[in-house]
Parts: structure tokens; C-alpha cells; sequence
């Protein structure tokens, strides 16, 4: 069985050759398209984990939310940083290169929304929890999280080398989620959940149908 350290290279070089070799899809997600309808108003200033593609920020740049996007792989922000200066957009968008295990050192006071999707499950435990702790510290009373990722209730989790009780290993990475312990995980921070729901049908793309939690907490 591989170090997970090793695991989470080998992960990283599987997304820069996917974002090299792959045509970049600008549309929205359906979770974001829902967060833009039901959970973000006009005041939200948003801070999105894990962009990849940037297909989420530049539907929330469209709407004209400030948006600051992190993502370790160095190719995708390349992209979007590419991309947006081909965009006549009104409001413009942060890509940055940054690596979830030194957020601690990341000071953003000017956001008051952080949204990820399908970031937490492509994560090992400890970085969850370095999340939860930067929104706790640095968003103020009002500050909501969204976040949508893979549960343990999903097919894909009978795929792969297993790593541990909830991580997989295919081509690259995963850690399927037990949405209730995040939810504790929030509660005890200080956020209050507004919404959640686990389900399939919510991440449809081709052939796959994962099921997945979406959870929206405001911090009280």
C-alpha cells in the first residue's frame, strides 16, 4: 500500500496532466447554478477551494461576485488566468496557486463566503479540518460555507486500492465522506446548518450518477 504522501503526488501530477491534455468546460456546475439561485446574496464575496477549471468562478464572476479561486495545480490556474483576459468581464476574478496545507498562512479578510466542490472529498482529513478552522477564525458572524462532495454512500467507494476505512485510490486520490461527522465537525465550530441534503441525482455527468452531500452552514 502507498504513503499517502506518495498517493497525494501522484494525485497531483493525475490533474495537471487532466487540465493539459483536456478542452476546459466553462459552464456551471449544477451545485453552483443552485447556490447562485438559492444561497448567495448580492453581498457575497466568495472564496472557492479547489477551481480547477474555473467553470464555477466564472458563473459567479458573470454575476458580477467578487471571487477570489485557490487551486494547487498550477496548470488549471494558469488556464483561468488565461481565459478571464479574453473576458470583457465587469468584475474580475484572484487565481492563485496555493496549497490547502499551509492555509494557515492565507489571510483573506475581504471574503465571507467559502464554496468547494467535490474539494473535501479529494482531501485527506487533516486539510478538511484546516478548512473548517480558517473559516472559523477569519469569517466573521454571517459567513456562510457550501460545500458538495462524494459520501460513503457513493458506488465509486467500492472502486479502487483501499487506503483506509473511507480513502480509494484509481487514477487518483479519494476520501468518501460521513456527512454526519461533518456536520458535528460544524456544529462545534460555531456554524449553524440551513440546509443539507444526501442524494443521488444532484451530480449527474455522462454515465455517472455519485451520490453526494451538499451541505450550507452560517456561521453564529
Amino acid at each position: 500500500m502507498k504513503e499517502l504522501k506518495e498517493t497525494l503526488q501522484q494525485t497531483a501530477q493525475f490533474w495537471k496532466g487532466f487540465y493539459a491534455a483536456h478542452t476546459l468546460r466553462h459552464t456551471p456546475s449544477p451545485f453552483a447554478q443552485w447556490c447562485l439561485e438559492n444561497y448567495l446574496p448580492d453581498n457575497s464575496r466568495i472564496l472557492e477551494l479547489g477551481c480547477g477549471n474555473g467553470r464555477d468562478s466564472f458563473a459567479f464572476l458573470h454575476a458580477n461576485f467578487p471571487v477570489i479561486a485557490l487551486d494547487a495545480c498550477n496548470v488549471a490556474i494558469a488556464d483561468n488566468l488565461e481565459y478571464q483576459a479574453s473576458l470583457n468581464l465587469k468584475t474580475k476574478g484572484e487565481f492563485l496557486v496555493f496549497d490547502f496545507a499551509k492555509l494557515d498562512e492565507l489571510d483573506i479578510k475581504t471574503s465571507n463566503t467559502l464554496y468547494s466542490r467535490f474539494v473535501l472529498h479529494a482531501i485527506p482529513e487533516d486539510l478538511e479540518d484546516k478548512i473548517l478552522d480558517y473559516a472559523t477564525t477569519h469569517f466573521a458572524s454571517g459567513g456562510k460555507m457550501l460545500h458538495e462532495f462524494r459520501t460513503i454512500r457513493d458506488p465509486l467507494m467500492q472502486q479502487g486500492e483501499v487506503l483506509s476505512e473511507t480513502e480509494r485510490l484509481t487514477t487518483h486520490y479519494r476520501r468518501f465522506l460521513n456527512p454526519d461527522v461533518l456536520r458535528e465537525k460544524l456544529a462545534a465550530r460555531g456554524w449553524k446548518e440551513i440546509f443539507f441534503v444526501e442524494s443521488d441525482e444532484l451530480a449527474v455527468f455522462g454515465t455517472e450518477n455519485p451520490v453526494v452531500a451538499r451541505i450550507v452552514a452560517k456561521k453564529i
